[in-house]
């Protein structure tokens, strides 16, 4: 059974869709509402709204549109009952389910349960552990710090987990999906075996993998979860749980190589610390940094591998239309160890003068040619022209040449990338306009829902040419003549035209200060305008008779020509 429609509006009424879409979307205010760049799809110039009175969505560039359930569902590739269960938890609202209803959340509730079980076994076990406790302490990492990262030790054994797990009910197989446990020739045993193991959450606090690293000779010396269904590396950085808002309150996300570079720099202050998760940098990964922030400043190791991994990133971070700035760490020196030497203080200072993207590749060793068409390839790729242009100036500069060369380069490499992304998808197509009289009569009957009765007498659902009005125009007809209600009622096109009939500032027609007058009108305009393409087909249908010369057909249809003529 459904969850009754009164849970549903009490989890709306305790949480503020602003509140929860400012998760995802950098949102600014707009008048009554709050505006920012559309979380599902491409876009230069914000055109995704929310309505905090309405507690609605809607993007006037894709035409998607809807309510909490609808966006965290889309934004999180969630069925409905795990967005429920999440919401109700964040509104603090208490879910009745049955045994049969629980299963539906599918197979992720049981993954997060395990994890989060494996993560109290894990840390508990450090302590215990004089090498592993002795390793973080060495390292400067506090008791505080461990509590709050929940980091953990792993036991050197096949199946000390497997079995801690087993006595909490849980069936082998199942830890095997989580990615704790591995098929080996005499069964299933522990994939992580004396190992310091750092818990990975998602940003609603799950934790959803682990990494693990080994204290002896060991290898490899990180070893991550594999993928399972609640983890992806490409869409999640570590330490973002407890980053993201430091990464709202300061406007930039610091982006390093490890675990103990991101512990490390929290345990100094710098709280907006993250990192990749044994994998090159992504899109998802700069998307999800510019759901907090514009800026994103590269913290890697300052050796050459770190120098290669900062400049593939500095590329996919543009692309996200993040702007850019690299550290440069003195010496041979990572972000862990210069905090722990030189401290607070001296970090802070590199951090008040990084470099941008121009300045990181030509310091570059080898030919500055080279390096600056790679800082070409990697400006290339941001959506932001104005900062293309920016960057192509201070280019030129660098390398003592006139600007226009730079441009041609810059046109060039521009065109072959083109080239090779001949097969990537094309910009979403904007939504079709929909018949403004249609609009209005919707708006209108949404605000004068007592001449339902009597305007669906004046008009019939046939006068409607957009399907999905002729829907909607229905449902009221049936009684049901609120917003809320219909939205409850709709999905897909009909629920994303009424978020944009709701939220669309254009139809706020003057006109509509006397609803009585602006409600008579449209019908009449309907009317005429139905009067017309009755014309247009007949006289369509005339010369077409005249043509085969069936004068029998051709006086019927004259005849009601003029009918319509007459009656107009």
């Amino acid at each position: 059974m459904p969850p009754h429609d009164s849970t549903l509006e009490e989890i709306k009424d305790r949480i503020d869709i602003v509140d929860l879409i400012s998760d995802y979307v950098q949102l600014k205010k707009a008048g009554q509402n709050w505006k920012g760049l559309c979380p599902f799809h491409a876009e230069k110039t914000p055109s995704f709204t929310v309505s905090p009175a309405k507690q609605i969505f809607h993007c006037f560039g894709c035409g998607s549109g809807g309510d909490i359930f609808t966006f965290l569902a889309r934004s999180e590739n969630l069925s409905f009952p795990e967005v429920l269960k999440i919401l109700a938890k964040r509104a603090g609202v208490t879910l009745k389910t049955s045994p049969r209803e629980a299963a539906e959340t599918g197979e992720k509730e049981p993954l997060f349960n395990i994890n989060k079980d494996a993560a109290w076994f894990f840390e508990q076990n450090l302590p215990k552990h004089a090498q592993a406790a002795g390793y973080l302490k060495g390292r400067g990492i506090s008791g505080d710090i461990q509590k709050r990262f929940v980091l953990g030790y792993a036991q050197n054994s096949w199946n000390s987990l497997l079995n801690f797990l087993g006595r909490k009910g849980y069936k082998p197989e199942m830890v095997r999906k989580a990615g704790l446990a591995t098929q080996g020739p005499k069964g299933i045993y522990d994939v992580f075996r004396n190992r310091i193991m750092f818990p990975i959450y998602d940003l609603k606090g799950d934790v959803i993998a682990f990494g693990g690293r080994a204290i002896d000779n060991s290898e490899p010396k990180y070893l991550n979860s594999p993928e399972t269904p609640v983890f992806n590396k490409r869409k999640i950085l570590y330490g973002i749980n407890h980053a993201k808002d430091s990464i709202k309150d300061t406007g930039q996300a610091l982006l390093m190589e490890g675990y103990l570079d991101v512990i490390t720099a929290h345990t100094f202050g710098f709280t907006n610390a993250v990192a990749p998760l044994g994998t090159a940098c992504t899109q998802e990964h700069g998307k999800l940094i510019k759901r907090f922030a514009e800026e994103a400043i590269i913290v890697f190791d300052s050796d050459e591998a770190g120098n290669k991994a900062a400049k593939n990133s500095a590329g996919i971070l543009l692309e996200s239309g993040l702007n850019v700035k690299i550290l440069s760490i003195p010496g041979k020196e990572d972000p862990d160890s210069f905090l722990r030497k030189k401290g607070k203080e001296a970090f802070q200072a590199l951090l008040e003068n990084p470099l941008s993207v121009i300045d990181f590749f030509m310091l570059q060793k080898g030919d500055k040619r080279i390096m600056a068409r790679e800082a070409i390839e990697a400006i290339s790729k941001a959506p932001d022209k104005i900062l293309q242009g920016t960057y192509i100036k201070m280019l030129s500069e660098k390398l003592n040449v006139e600007e226009r060369y730079v441009r041609e380069e810059y046109q060039r490499i521009k065109k072959q990338q083109q080239g090779h992304n001949r097969s990537a998808p094309s910009p979403q197509p904007k939504p079709k306009a929909k018949p403004k009289n249609e609009l209005y009569i919707i708006k209108l009957l949404l605000q004068r829902p007592e001449r339902a009765a009597e305007v669906c007498v004046t008009i019939t659902s046939e006068d409607f040419k957009d399907p999905v009005a002729r829907s909607i125009f229905n449902r009221i007809k049936e009684g049901t003549t609120e917003l809320k209600q219909l939205l409850s009622k709709c999905d897909g096109e009909e629920r994303n035209y009424l978020t944009g009939l709701s939220l669309n500032e254009d139809l706020e027609n003057p006109e509509f200060e006397d609803p009585e007058k602006a409600m008579n009108d449209c019908i009449k305009r309907m009317k005429v305008n139905e009067r017309k393409m009755l014309l247009q087909e007949l006289q369509g249908k005339i010369k077409e008779a005249e043509q085969k010369k069936d004068f029998a057909l051709l006086k019927q249809l004259q005849i009601e020509q003029q009918k319509i003529s007459r009656n107009g």
